[in-house]
């Protein structure tokens, strides 16, 4: 199975991750307008928010294949597994704040920002499922009328 149809089909069973990203994008754009509001640069700032936003997504969804493959381990096979790809995430991530303030092409700090966006999805995933959740009853009973 190719990575693209594996993240599709991960995309369509689990729902929790689906919730999370608007939560992430939202949070994006709100801080984006802050940002453009108040500080001068704004391309430069704009760049280091998407670069940790983009990888607060790669994040999330790393960590849900993660968590698949997890529960069918024991637990301590579960345990190393778990250490290794954090640590895996976490490399992945300094590489680009590195790489992103090495090559001046975004603010690290915005960046820094936007990978919070990952903490502030999770946090805003039952409301987006609430939300969710209304409009789909509405639609649902717009349908048997």
């Amino acid at each position: 199975m190719k990575m693209g149809s594996k993240i599709r089909t991960m995309f369509r069973e689990n729902e929790t991750l689906r919730e999370m990203i608007p939560g992430m994008l939202a949070y994006g754009l709100v801080i984006q307008i802050i940002v453009a509001v108040f500080f001068p640069l704004r391309l430069y700032r704009a760049i280091g928010l998407w670069a940790g936003i983009l990888c607060g997504v790669a994040m999330a969804v790393h960590m849900a294949f993660c968590l698949e493959k997890i529960v069918m381990l024991d637990e301590k096979g579960a345990t190393a597994y778990a250490r290794k790809t954090t640590l895996l995430r976490y490399g992945c991530v300094c590489l680009v704040l590195i790489l992103i303030a090495f090559l001046k092409v975004g603010d690290p700090v915005t960046m820094v920002l936007g990978i919070l966006g990952l903490k502030i999805g999770a946090y805003l995933q039952p409301v987006v499922h609430s939300i969710i959740r209304k409009f789909s009853h509405k639609h649902d009973s717009e349908e048997g009328e």
